[in-house]
C-alpha cells in the first residue's frame, strides 16, 4: 500500500495525503475529472461543445469558477494521456469515498456518456468497467444508467 500511495502522489504531483491515509481534495478532484475525460473520449468523437459541457459539469459539481474548472480539465486531460489504466484513478476514490459517493461518481460519468443522447457500446463498456472498479453491484449500475438516460432524454437535453 505504501508503494501504491507513493506512486499516486508522484503521478498527481501533489503533496502527501493527510496522515489518516486519505487522499487530499485536489487528488480526488483530479481523479474524478480524469474519469470524466476518459468517458468523453470513449466514443472516439470529441468536439468543443462536449469539452465545454464537461467543463461546466466540473464547475457545477465542484462549485468552481470557470477558470478553475478549465485548469482542472486541462490537468485531467494530461493525467489521462499519461495513464495506463482506470485503476490509477479509481483506487484514490475507493480509498476515500463512501459507497454512496462512488455511486454519484458513476452517475456523473454516465451523464457525460449520455450527453449526446445515447450510450454507444464503448461508453457502455467503460461505464460497466468503472462501476466494477468502484465496487458497485450490477443492479446499482443498471439503475444509475437508466436514471441518467431518463433524465437526459433522447436529444441529449434534460426533459422539460
Amino acid at each position: 500500500m505504501k508503494a501504491l500511495r507513493e506512486f499516486l502522489r508522484s503521478s498527481f504531483a501533489q503533496p502527501a495525503p493527510a496522515s489518516d491515509g486519505q487522499a487530499d481534495d485536489h487528488s480526488l478532484r483530479l481523479a474524478i475529472a480524469a474519469l470524466l475525460v476518459e468517458m468523453s473520449r470513449a466514443d472516439f468523437v470529441q468536439d468543443q461543445s462536449e469539452r465545454d459541457a464537461l467543463q461546466q459539469l466540473l464547475a457545477r459539481h465542484f462549485a468552481l469558477e470557470q477558470d478553475a474548472a478549465q485548469t482542472l480539465l486541462e490537468r485531467a486531460e494530461g493525467e489521462v494521456e499519461g495513464s495506463v489504466s482506470l485503476y490509477e484513478f479509481t483506487s484514490v476514490l475507493n480509498e476515500t469515498l463512501s459507497s454512496e459517493e462512488r455511486r454519484r461518481i458513476v452517475e456523473l460519468v454516465a451523464e457525460v456518456a449520455a450527453a449526446d443522447g445515447h450510450f454507444d457500446k464503448h461508453e457502455q463498456h467503460l461505464l460497466s468497467k468503472l462501476a466494477d472498479l468502484l465496487h458497485l453491484r450490477r443492479a446499482e449500475y443498471a439503475v444509475i444508467r437508466a436514471f441518467v438516460i431518463a433524465r437526459v432524454g433522447k436529444d441529449g437535453k434534460k426533459p422539460k
